[in-house]
C-alpha cells in the first residue's frame, strides 16, 4: 500500500478550477462517443444488424424495460417471476431515466443514451481533476480522460447501462476522498450506492481513507456511515421481496452465477482460454483481466492513495469472483485510472491517447456486434 506521506504528495498539488474543466471534458466525451458509435455503425453494416438494436442490447433491455415498468411489470422473459431478474439491477439509473423521459415526454431507450453521453461528461471531467491532482498540465489531463472514457467497452458509455453514471460519481468520490472533502465523497457514494453494488467497494475505500488519514474525526466517521445508507436500504428492501429465491445474492448466484470464491473460477477460465480458445472475445476479454492487475502493481506509489486504493478493491472484487468472464472488461472500466501515470503531454503521448480510442472503438464494436454472447 502506497504510504501516506506519499498520498499526501497529491493532494498538496494545485489543481485546475472546476470550471475550467467542463469545456474540454464535453469536447473529449462527444467525440469519444461519436468514434464509438460510427465504429459500432460500421460493425452494424458488416453484420446486418441494427445500431439500435446494438446499443440497446443485453443488460440495456432489463434497465429500459425497469424504467418503463418497474421491478414488477417489466416486459422481459423469464423462467419465475419477473422481479426475480429484475432486482440484481439497482434502481438509481432506471428509476432517473423514467421521470426524466416523462418529465420531457421523449422514448425511455433514447433518453437513457443521452442522459448517459451528458454523464460521461462528467466523468471526463472527474478524470482530468484526479490528472490535476496528480500535477499533470492541461493537455495531460485532457489526454487522461481521452485514455479513461476510450478504454475497452466504453461503448456502454452510450448505452443504457449504469457505467457512465457510475463511472462519473466514482472518480468524484475519488478526488473528494484525496481533497479529504468527507462529506463530499459521503454524498458521492451515497448516490454511487443507489446505481450499482460495486458502491461497496467506494464504501471500503472510504472507510480506509478515513482510518489512514482521519481515524479520531467523529463526522467523518459518520460521513462513512451516511454513505452506505442506500446501498445497505436496497440489499435489505431487494432481499425481503426475494426470501424464496436466497434473496438479493441468491437471484445473483442463480441467473448470474455470481459470488466470491477467491479467484479460483477467474484462473480456470483464463488457463482454459489461453490454452485453447479460438473465439476472439475470449481473447480479447482475457487479455482486459490479466493486464489490469498488471498496470495496477505498476501503477504503486504513482496514483494518489484512495485511487490507488479503489483500483484496487474493484479488481478485486470483479477478479476474485465467479460469474461472466466476457463481461469483465465492462466492470472494470472504472479501474483504467491506473493508466494515467503512463499520461504525458507532447504530440507522441496525443498519438498514443488517439490511437487508444480508436481501439477501445474496435474492441467495444467488435464485442457488442461480433461477439455472441453478453458483455
Amino acid at each position: 500500500m502506497p504510504s501516506v506521506s506519499t498520498a499526501r504528495h497529491f493532494v498538496s498539488t494545485s489543481p485546475s478550477p472546476l470550471r475550467s474543466l467542463w469545456a474540454p471534458a464535453a469536447l473529449v466525451a462527444l467525440l469519444g462517443a461519436a468514434l464509438r458509435v460510427g465504429v459500432l455503425a460500421a460493425v452494424a453494416v458488416a453484420q446486418d444488424d441494427s445500431l439500435w438494436g446494438l446499443l440497446n442490447k443485453w443488460d440495456a433491455k432489463h434497465y429500459v424495460e425497469i424504467a418503463r415498468g418497474g421491478y414488477f411489470g417489466a416486459d422481459i422473459s423469464t423462467d419465475g417471476p419477473v422481479h426475480e431478474t429484475t432486482m440484481a439491477f439497482f434502481p438509481g439509473f432506471p428509476f432517473l431515466v423514467r421521470i426524466v423521459s416523462s418529465l420531457l415526454g421523449t422514448g425511455v431507450a433514447g433518453t437513457a443514451i443521452v442522459l448517459n453521453v451528458l454523464f460521461s461528461v462528467a466523468l471526463a471531467a472527474g478524470v482530468m481533476a484526479l490528472a490535476a491532482r496528480m500535477g499533470k498540465g492541461k493537455r495531460a489531463q485532457v489526454l487522461s480522460a481521452v485514455v479513461v472514457t476510450g478504454a475497452p467497452m466504453s461503448i456502454v458509455f452510450t448505452m443504457p447501462y449504469t457505467e457512465s453514471l457510475f463511472g462519473a460519481l466514482a472518480i468524484w468520490a475519488v478526488v473528494a476522498l484525496v481533497d479529504e472533502r468527507w462529506w463530499a465523497a459521503a454524498a458521492f457514494v451515497f448516490l454511487a450506492g443507489l446505481v450499482r453494488l460495486t458502491a461497496v467497494d467506494l464504501v471500503a475505500v472510504f472507510a480506509l481513507i478515513v482510518l489512514l488519514r482521519a481515524r479520531r474525526n467523529w463526522r467523518a466517521w459518520a460521513a462513512v456511515v451516511f454513505s452506505t445508507v442506500p446501498l445497505a436500504g436496497y440489499l435489505w428492501w431487494s432481499s425481503s421481496h426475494l426470501k424464496e429465491a436466497g434473496g438479493y445474492f441468491g437471484i445473483q448466484k442463480e441467473h448470474w452465477n455470481s459470488g466470491f470464491d477467491g479467484g479460483k473460477a477467474t484462473s480456470v477460465w483464463l488457463w482454459e482460454t489461453l490454452s485453447g480458445a479460438t473465439n476472439g472475445g475470449y481473447l480479447l476479454s482475457a487479455g482486459v483481466m490479466i493486464a489490469a492487475p498488471v498496470f495496477l502493481v505498476l501503477a504503486w506509489r504513482r496514483l494518489p492513495l484512495a485511487a490507488w486504493l479503489f483500483s484496487a478493491v474493484l479488481m478485486a472484487n470483479v477478479l476474485l469472483s465467479d460469474g461472466i468472464m466476457h463481461s469483465r472488461p465492462r466492470l472494470l472500466l472504472p479501474a483504467v485510472i491506473v493508466l494515467l501515470p503512463w499520461v504525458k503531454k507532447g504530440a507522441s503521448a496525443s498519438a498514443a491517447a488517439l490511437a487508444w480510442a480508436v481501439f477501445g472503438a474496435w474492441f467495444s464494436a467488435y464485442m457488442l456486434g461480433v461477439f455472441e454472447w453478453a458483455i
